[in-house]
């Protein structure tokens, strides 16, 4: 790493905690108040003329060809213009298409302003940081200096590094260096930053957490790279001179709640966007709560100073006091999810202990007289003294830490204004239980932090908060946000029509399936298996189901891809493979099928022919017996207000907005929305949420959809042809034959007379069997009704192999001659390969 010049300030805080060993910022204690900017600059924003600048003989459309006036984005820009000049928070919602990121950075760049743009998800930070401000830059003839601030666990530690070197060094005496080290070596050497997602992989566990800094083991001023060659400072070096800083909603909310001791991590400004703000309240929850696991302890003593200064005796007295601890509260409940009542005693005994032993380590720290006698004779301490020392502060904040979240967690004291609850975890090496205080309404503390704050002196912080997503608004207002974020004033409201024109490019499609009942919950996903079934046939594949649980997604997923009447598209569901994996499958394979739950309701962006079809299959309300939902519920109700209406109806009409918003992402997307919940339409609240729905073309006719595919494929077919080889006899076949206009389907198996000559592929030779044994089914049908095969198309799905034997010629003889026969009676049949 090269040399730089030192940073102009030493850190004060980290993400979670003060860090009072070093200096604040001198002018940070005189106010948290941000400077305005100069008056010339918020003249150049106010005389701006955006329509202009938008419009189509502007900078943006000299600098974008083919760009085209979006009049939601110009709309959306003025608002922002509004609330930047008038000091006000504006709350936008911009559907999908907008264009939002560059509405918001442009005013807030001409402001001259320093602007902290805040997201929930690192592909938006990299777009905005590589794509939109490098453009802004070319439109607007500015340099605007921009960094991603992010958090210290992103960034290799130097002191690690030196020391997992050493280490590795040894090991490769007799055996072989890690092989992500050894590409780490050569990377140090050109990175410019020392983040670690900037790697062609994902660090293994292991080693990220021996070589990247963390809270609670960064030695700050003790550490001898600190000074020049720390990655964490440098990056918050560069935010300190941007005009726009880009980070994420944990790190904004962690810094806000700092105060001035966290404006080393993210520097204070005038103006903060939110986007992705629907995010907002379930990251403050997080942010806000207190969490611990059944290994929080487990790994705090699993730290070397404990070996050398406690003895084994001791070590095992507080093992033992973790694991009755968390038994004590396992026991309490077999749901995987329960909230915990009244006092939890030996928890509280854990953090008793564990207060005490802090109390102790504090008292007798064998490094503390060494720094005293350096300080007193006005040298610096010896490196590895004030290392070890430092190692040992650390270690004793992170016991005080461990004994406050336990008393937290322990404590009925606070419930009421916190809910404790514990979570089961099934797929995490270690722990099997967590454990959480969480408050039950962050507003006060939004409102607090983020929309009202005050100095230390008791005076209001001028700032503007731009919130925006393409979800945040229902019934056409802001009034469950506002309420749930702790939002009192607000200078712009804005809902914007879509850009896309939804009465063309999509149908929205309720069947009428019967009604969800939990006591006999079979019969409705046996209904929707057999939905989805004949949806998939006409949408030839290309979908995305999503699912409100997993027990629904599993039980349509076993059907779906069952051997013996299994679908004849490639099927995979969540939890089959990571999620960017299965995301990466279903845009590389054609006519593919995902079935995933909630995680996968946002944040998907499969735009143009890969994805034409989404299925919700109800109404994605929050699950009652959780245990935060349910705490919510009840603070509402005991205020004489309703807990459906104000909180369970929004949330669920945001999360179904979500949903159906990962079907149109460009103008030329074309699909259906098939929601599969009689509510929709049988109750108020369903009829209302789909007046919040994008405005696409409803119906409850299969029809419909039909005819919607027919003319966005330009697909004569009136009827498809699934054709199957192969199972336990190799001379087997299947195939099933649809209706297109319905989705009636009948199916038969049966098997190849004769075996295929070496002219043929076999697997062709067996689906070719199948196809002309469905063809004369369906022509005896046809004639039966009187009517001619000429007159109707017929669409082959099948494999690879059989799409090429087609193409290029049946090679064995009696086969082609049987297919020549039959394929003249038709209008047409055209070959389909689904399958590889």
């Amino acid at each position: 790493m090269s040399k730089r010049a030192k940073h102009p300030l030493p850190t004060s805080a980290d993400e979670l905690d003060y860090d009072p060993f070093d200096d604040a910022p001198p002018s940070l204690h005189e106010s948290s108040e941000v400077n305005d900017a100069p008056d010339a600059a918020l003249a150049e924003l106010a005389s701006t003329d955006l329509a202009a600048l938008f419009g189509a003989d502007g900078p943006l459309a000299r600098a974008l060809e083919g760009y085209e006036l979006r009049r939601s984005q110009l709309d959306m820009a003025e608002a922002v213009k509004r609330a930047i000049l008038a000091r006000r928070h504006a709350l936008i919602e911009a559907p999908t298409g907008t264009g939002k990121s560059i509405a918001y950075l442009i005013p807030a760049i001409l402001s001259g302003q320093t602007i902290v743009v805040s997201t929930a998800n690192k592909s938006l930070q990299s777009q905005l940081f590589q794509k939109e401000i490098p453009f802004l830059r070319k439109v607007l003839g500015k340099p605007i200096p921009a960094v991603i601030v992010k958090g210290r666990s992103n960034f290799v530690c130097n002191y690690k590094w030196e020391k997992e070197a050493g280490e590795q060094g040894r090991i490769s005496l007799y055996d072989r260096e890690d092989e992500q080290f050894t590409y780490m070596r050569g990377w140090l050497e050109t990175t410019t930053t020392g983040d670690i997602d900037d790697l062609p992989f994902v660090l293994s566990n292991d080693l990220r957490t021996r070589v990247v800094s963390f809270p609670d083991d960064c030695l700050h001023g003790d550490c001898r790279f600190y000074e020049d060659d720390c990655w964490v400072n440098h990056m918050r070096d560069e935010a300190a001179q941007a005009q726009v800083i880009i980070t994420n909603h944990h790190l904004l909310l962690n810094a806000l709640e700092l105060g001035y001791a966290g404006e080393r991590i993210l520097p204070p400004a005038p103006i903060y966007v939110i986007d992705e703000a629907h995010h907002l309240e379930q990251i403050a929850t997080a942010v806000y709560e207190v969490m611990v696991t059944d290994y929080t302890v487990e790994q705090l003593l699993a730290r070397s100073i404990f070996k050398e200064h406690l003895g084994e005796d001791e070590i095992d007295r507080l093992r033992h006091l973790n694991t009755v601890a968390f038994q004590e509260i396992s026991r309490l409940s077999r749901d995987n999810a329960f909230q915990l009542e009244g006092d939890l005693e030996a928890t509280l005994s854990l953090s008793a202990a564990l207060s005490d032993l802090g109390q102790r380590l504090k008292r007798s720290n064998p490094y503390a007289s060494a720094i005293e006698q350096a300080a007193k004779l006005g040298e610096r301490p010896n490196a590895e003294a004030a290392e070890r020392n430092r190692y040992y502060e650390l270690t004793v904040t992170a016991v005080n830490s461990a004994a406050e979240k336990l008393r937290a967690i322990g404590s009925s004291r606070k419930d009421g204004v916190v809910v404790r609850y514990a979570v089961r975890v099934f797929d995490r090496r270690y722990i099997t239980l967590e454990v959480h205080a969480a408050p039950i309404n962050p507003a006060e503390l939004l409102s607090s932090y983020v929309f009202q704050p005050e100095d230390d002196n008791g005076n209001a912080v001028t700032r503007a908060v731009i919130c925006t997503s393409a979800t945040l608004a229902t019934g056409g207002h802001f009034h469950h946000y506002k309420a749930r974020c702790g939002i009192k004033e607000t200078g712009e409201e804005v809902v914007l029509p879509t850009v896309f024109d939804y009465p063309r490019q999509a149908l929205l499609y309720q069947p009428a399936l019967p009604a969800y009942d939990y006591r006999n919950a079979d019969v409705f996903y046996d209904a929707v298996a057999s939905e989805i079934e004949r949806l998939l046939e006409v949408s030839r594949g290309r979908t995305l189901c999503l699912f409100t649980s997993w027990s629904g997604l599993q039980q349509v997923n076993d059907r779906l891809q069952a051997d013996d009447r299994g679908v004849v598209w490639p099927v995979r569901a969540q939890g089959d493979a990571p999620r960017d994996a299965l995301l990466s499958w279903f845009k590389a394979t054609p006519y593919s099928v995902l079935l995933a739950t909630r995680s996968f309701w946002e944040g998907v962006d499969i735009p143009g022919e890969d994805l034409s079809l989404v299925i919700l299959d109800k109404m994605p309300f929050p699950t009652p017996g959780d245990p935060l939902h349910g705490a919510r519920m009840r603070a509402i109700e005991a205020d004489g207000r309703s807990s459906f209406e104000e909180y369970m109806t929004p949330l669920m009409t945001l999360a179904l907005k979500q949903g159906f918003g990962r079907l149109i992402r460009r103008a030329d997307d074309r699909g259906v929305v098939a929601i599969l919940d009689e509510r929709l339409t049988s109750k108020g609240y369903g009829r209302r949420t789909r007046q919040d729905l994008p405005p696409a073309r409803f119906t409850r006719a299969f029809k419909d959809v039909h005819e919607f595919y027919r003319s966005a494929m330009e697909s004569p077919a009136d009827f498809a042809l699934n054709v199957w080889a192969g199972g336990d006899d190799a001379r087997r076949w299947r195939w099933q034959l649809v209706r297109l206009l319905d989705g009636r389907a009948d199916m038969r198996s049966g098997r190849a007379a004769s075996a295929p000559s070496n002219s043929i592929d076999a697997i062709a030779y067996i689906e070719l069997c199948a196809a002309l044994d469905g063809l004369r089914d369906l022509r005896q049908r046809i004639e039966r009704a009187g009517q001619s095969c000429s007159r109707y198309a017929v669409e082959l799905r099948c494999s690879r192999a059989t799409a090429d034997a087609l193409a290029a010629g049946i090679g064995q003889d009696g086969l082609a001659k049987q297919w020549a026969e039959t394929a003249q009676i038709w209008q047409s049949i055209f070959p389909r390969p689904v399958r590889a």
